[in-house]
Order: C-alpha cells, then sequence, then structure tokens
C-alpha cells in the first residue's frame, strides 16, 4: 500500500474514530442526566433531549432564561460531559472546574463560557418552533457577550491608569470568556438561521477544532497512484524535451570535437549522420580535384622569443636556408603558421638591431623546426649578416608568424603557383605543405629563374613531381646559356600560361620582384584575367637610404607636407612618395618595424592630427582603427599631420 492510501486510510479511521467518541460520550451525556434528576429533582425535566424550552435555560446559571435540556447548562454546552469552551472530557476540566455543583452548574467551569453548537450534536433535526427558541438563546449569549465586553474595557481602561497588572491580567481572562460567550451565540445563531442541520452544525465545527479532513474529499483517486491522465501526459511531455535536449548536447559535442580534432590533424571532419548532399561525390584520384587534406589550426596571434639555428644549407650560390628550432634544441616551437606566412629576424647593424621579414619555406607540418630561406641582396645589412655572421648553434630573436599570402589547401580545389627568383620560398612552403598531406588537387608551378645555377630547390621540385602526380612544374630560364637546357627558356608569358589547363578559372598566387610580378599581370590580362583577382605578395628588395630632410630638392620642398612627430620634439617634412616610417628613419626617430608591407602591425603608431593614406593596412585591428592608429610603414599625407612618435 502506498503512502496516499495509507494516508486516507488513517484518515477515514480517524474521522469513524471521533464520531465514536461523540456518540459514546451523548450516552455518558444521558447517565449523567438521569443521577443528576435523582439528586435535583426540580431540574429533571430539563435533561430530556426531546424537550427544550426557552424559558428552562438559565443565561448565566439563573431559574430562567437559560438552557439545559440535552446538556445545555450555565455558560455554554457540555457534550456528553464534554465541554469544549472549558475542555472538560468526560467531566475532567482542563480549564479549572468548581468544586461542587448546584443545579443546572454542575460539572460545569465557571471560568469560560462554551460554545453552543457542540451540543447540536445530540440534537436531531428541529421543527421550526424548536430552531427559534435556539435561536433566541443564541442572540441572547451574542447580547451578553457584547455588555461584557463593553463593560469590561472600562475597567481595563482604569487599570491601565494605575498600573494594575493583576486586574488587567483578570479583565484579560474574562474578556476571552465574554468574546467566547459572544462568539459561540454568533456561530450557533448564524448556522440556525441559514437552515443548515444541527448534527451537520456540530460536526462540521468538531472537524474544525481537532484540525481533521476528510482524505476522501481532499485527497481524491484519479488513476494510478492517485494520478489523473493529464498529470501522466505532462510528465510524458518533460520527460521528451529532456531526452531531445539531452541528444542534442551530445550531438554538438561529438561535432564539436571532430572539428577541433579536424584541424589539429588536418583530416577532413565526417558528416553528420543525418546530413544528405545534392550533390555526388566523384571518387578520389590523383586528378579529381578533390580536396583532402586540411590545414593545421589558423594561427591566432604573434609570438616573439629566441631560436637556435640548427642548420644552415647552401641553396644556391647567393642563397641558403636556416632552420630555425627552440633553443633547448628539443620539443615543438612554441608558434604554429601556416603555408605562405613570414617571420621578422633581428640582426645588429652598427649600435642598433634592424629587422627584416623573411617568408618561411617548410612545411607546417615539421613541428619541431621552421626554414628560411634568405637571399644575399647587394648591400642588404641583414641579409648580409645572416650570410656571413650567422652559424649553426646561433641565438637569434624572431617574431610572427606574419602575412595572409596563403594557400592552405581548402580555399580551392586546384591551384596555379608563378614564382621568380627567391619568390618561390612562400610557394614553396605551399607545395611541401600540401605534398606532406597527400593533397589531391592539381598543383601547377611555373617558376622563373635567370639560369640552372639560380633555380632555388631544383633537385627537391623534380623529386616532389615524380612522387606526386598532381604536382606539374615548369622552369623558365632567361639567361640560360647551356644547349643541354631543353626547357622553357625567356620569361613567364601569355603564349606559357596559356598551357596552364584551365587557368582561367583556377585561384592564381603570384611572387616574386616587383618588374616580374607586373609584367606576369600583364601577361595574364592578355588571356581574360582579372589582374585584381590574381593573389599575390610583394617580394620587396631592401628599402632604399631615405634622403634626410635638409637634403630634399628644392622641387620637393615646395610640395611637401609637414609631420610633426610629438614625442620626438621634432617637425620634418614628408614628401608625397614618403612615408611616415621613411622619414622617422631619416631623422633618427625611434619607430618600430619589420615587414614593412603592413602585415605585421609593428610599426603601427598613433594619429594625432590630419589624415593619412595606406596601400595596405592589414596589420590594424578594428580596434586600432577606431584608436587612431597607422602603420608608419604604409602611411603617406597630403596635409599636414602630428604623430605620437
Amino acid at each position: 500500500m502506498d503512502e496516499r492510501r495509507i494516508t486516507r486510510h488513517w484518515g477515514r479511521l480517524v474521522v469513524r474514530l471521533t464520531v465514536a467518541v461523540v456518540v459514546a460520550n451523548g450516552a455518558a451525556y444521558a447517565q449523567t442526566a438521569d443521577e443528576h434528576a435523582a439528586h435535583h429533582p426540580a431540574s429533571a425535566a430539563s435533561q430530556l433531549p426531546d424537550t427544550l424550552s426557552s424559558d428552562t435555560i438559565p443565561a448565566n446559571g439563573g431559574p430562567s432564561g437559560g438552557m439545559s435540556k440535552g446538556g445545555m447548562s450555565e455558560g455554554g454546552m457540555s457534550m456528553g460531559g464534554m465541554s469544549m469552551g472549558g475542555m472538560s472530557m468526560g467531566g475532567m476540566s482542563m480549564g479549572g472546574m468548581k468544586p461542587g455543583c448546584q443545579g443546572d452548574a454542575c460539572g460545569q467551569d465557571s471560568r469560560i463560557t462554551t460554545q453552543l453548537y457542540p451540543q447540536l450534536m445530540a440534537l436531531p433535526d428541529l421543527p421550526p418552533e424548536r430552531r427559534a427558541g435556539v435561536e433566541h438563546v443564541a442572540h441572547q449569549r451574542m447580547s451578553e457577550g457584547i455588555r461584557e465586553l463593553a463593560s469590561l474595557s472600562q475597567e481595563v481602561s482604569a487599570a491601565v491608569a494605575r498600573s494594575d497588572y493583576a486586574t488587567l491580567q483578570e479583565a484579560s481572562e474574562r474578556m476571552r470568556v465574554a468574546w467566547g460567550n459572544f462568539d459561540s451565540g454568533l456561530s450557533a445563531y448564524r448556522a440556525l438561521t441559514e437552515g443548515q442541520a444541527p448534527r451537520g452544525v456540530a460536526l462540521n465545527w468538531f472537524r474544525q477544532q481537532m484540525n481533521l479532513t476528510d482524505p476522501l474529499s481532499t485527497v481524491p483517486v484519479n488513476g494510478a497512484r492517485g494520478l489523473s491522465g493529464f498529470h501522466y501526459a505532462t510528465m510524458g511531455l518533460l520527460l521528451a524535451f529532456a531526452l531531445l535536449a539531452g541528444w542534442l548536447y551530445v550531438a554538438r559535442t561529438r561535432r564539436t570535437n571532430a572539428i577541433l580534432t579536424a584541424l589539429r590533424t588536418g583530416t577532413t571532419p565526417a558528416p553528420d549522420a543525418g546530413a544528405t548532399s545534392m550533390t555526388a561525390t566523384p571518387p578520389a584520384g590523383p586528378d579529381s580535384g578533390a580536396v583532402l587534406a586540411h590545414p593545421p589550426a589558423p594561427t591566432t596571434g604573434s609570438w616573439a622569443g629566441a631560436l637556435r639555428v640548427a642548420r644552415v644549407f647552401q641553396e644556391t650560390p647567393d642563397v641558403k636556408t636556416f632552420r630555425f628550432a627552440p633553443v633547448e634544441g628539443i620539443g615543438a616551437l612554441q608558434f604554429t603558421f601556416e603555408p605562405g606566412q613570414f617571420l621578422t629576424v633581428s640582426a645588429p647593424a652598427g649600435e642598433k638591431r634592424v629587422k627584416r621579414s623573411y617568408s618561411i619555406s617548410s612545411s607546417p607540418c615539421c613541428h619541431g623546426w621552421c626554414e628560411l630561406t634568405i637571399k644575399h641582396a647587394q648591400g642588404g645589412v641583414v641579409s648580409g649578416h645572416f650570410h656571413e655572421q650567422v652559424k649553426q648553434g646561433d641565438i637569434i630573436d624572431v617574431s610572427g608568424p606574419y602575412g595572409h599570402f596563403t594557400f592552405r589547401g581548402i580555399e580551392a580545389d586546384s591551384v596555379v603557383f608563378l614564382g621568380g627568383g627567391v619568390g618561390i620560398t612562400p610557394l614553396m612552403s605551399a607545395i611541401r605543405y600540401l605534398t606532406d598531406q597527400s593533397w589531391n588537387g592539381r598543383i601547377d608551378l611555373v617558376y622563373a629563374c635567370r639560369d640552372l645555377d639560380n633555380v632555388i630547390f631544383r633537385e627537391e621540385l623534380s623529386q616532389l613531381a615524380a612522387r606526386h602526380p598532381n604536382l606539374h612544374v615548369t622552369i623558365v630560364l632567361s639567361h640560360e646559356k647551356s644547349e643541354a637546357w631543353n626547357g622553357a627558356r625567356g620569361y613567364i608569358n601569355a603564349e606559357l600560361l596559356g598551357k596552364v589547363p584551365d587557368i582561367r578559372s583556377r585561384r592564381i598566387h603570384l611572387c616574386g620582384p616587383l618588374v616580374m610580378m607586373d609584367a606576369v599581370r600583364t601577361e595574364l590580362g592578355k588571356l581574360g584575367i582579372d589582374p585584381a583577382s590574381v593573389h599575390s605578395e610583394l617580394f620587396l628588395a631592401p628599402p632604399k637610404p631615405a634622403t634626410p630632410a635638409s637634403a630634399a630638392a628644392p622641387q620637393d620642398a615646395a610640395t611637401a607636407v609637414e609631420c610633426c612627430f610629438s614625442r620626438s620634439a621634432k617637425t620634418l617634412p614628408l614628401a608625397a612618395d614618403q612615408t611616415v616610417l621613411e622619414v622617422a628613419e631619416a631623422a633618427g626617430i625611434p619607430v618600430e618595424s619589420a615587414c614593412r608591407q603592413g602585415f605585421c602591425g609593428i610599426c603601427k603608431v598613433k594619429l594625432l592630427s590630419g589624415q593619412v593614406t595606406m596601400e595596405v593596412s592589414d596589420g590594424l585591428t578594428a580596434l586600432d582603427k577606431s584608436s587612431g592608429m597607422i602603420l608608419a610603414c604604409q602611411a603617406k599625407a597630403s596635409v599636414d599631420i602630428s604623430v605620437d612618435a
């Protein structure tokens, strides 16, 4: 038997026991009435429960005006020996009964007036004339209670004035008795005037006083375990919703983990089980164009620190590759990079240190090291230092990676790389990465060099093309004199580019010296390819020494505007074709710089007044732009400006 049924069972049992007690007390009251009649013959007639006369019911224990029939006596009513005003059960008074008894006052509590309606339990349904008698008695009790309360209020006021606390306490008890007298009359009067049955009135009062309720009426049984169909339907809907929410959470977590794993390992994340595709997937093959490799997680920021030169390789007479590893010699690099990005290195130049940027030529798959391929440019301070001074074991200050000239294998299903000279370095990083990942898209490399001795990575490119059928390498030499060379000669032109399959619809990356890049764009235009759609990175030669402002030509001074460096307290002329960085370097004003292409953001300074134009502003974040930051290596002006430097 469950908890609710046990509660209902015991509730019904308590009600039945209560009714039995009331009936038993009624029988005991009848016996007590007979004994009382033997001692008081004069009042024997008043103990009969089937007669009720208002002239025999004393209001306050007197010979008339009250009611003693059926157990009604002085100050209230007792039910079978149970006085509810003083709570006397079976003749035992809890309110302090007077010793001895006289007349109708026998067995009554002289201090507490009981309620009328408990006596109604012993009475049958009354005819109208008998109801009127009870109503008259109830009305008298109400009147007496009001008069007593009014009288006591005066006594209380006087006691308060005298600070007579004993009298106040006694008056308080008498007021409680008077209020009970009034309340009993009011309750009985209202119940009878509303037509309620006397037994029902008494039973309702008894339940209220004993805090009893009928469990059958308060806990309805509706279906199994006392619950209705509505409850079960609601719980079912809530359970279904909880299961659906749990399934969605698990599915989302598994999908997120799959994407993160794909970004870390370069594998293709599996599609959702429920996803459908509207296009057929062609079988993977060497030339199918299917993208099977993905890059590592994109670089989220730059790093700065020291690296150790682990190896130095001589690629051509004026090109060396420097492999950098952690200073400790083991473990992975402290940063990740994407194919095509560059690093900035620092080298001493007299009392200063000069920074230059060089493209990474190694594959991002090599986590323990990276390589920079550097050409010894004539007059180059940093390139000369690396070729002449740097050796294995040296510690170099490095920052990065930077740049957006990247191809990671997911931007397109095929790619065309066009390179010239040492501009092959960022393209080589992408080629190495794609072949390391066994990428199935078609790769075409058209590489222009002066002669065979200056072809960087010549042997490696030949080996990669032999091992990967989707890699196609075309080398064109402009000054090769050997008759043994049977490849393309001259420069990259429209005729040579036209032999690349579907070049008009494919992704193109271009990198090399400025003259070479301008010429190739012209040739691409002849094929109907918009030069603006070609992805390129300018391979800058070392910047020319800036002409001091004092040595500027007269015509330049006439057209120049002024640039005020507020922190250095210097104001210098700024020609139309000069950048803020060039003027700062010529005047010895310290402005940090690295890539000089607008990518790394190291040279950013705050523009205090005026306006500037910048060809490239990739090194600035949205916050930098909203804060008035500019790139000194790109900023040019046609009006007077002021910068914080």
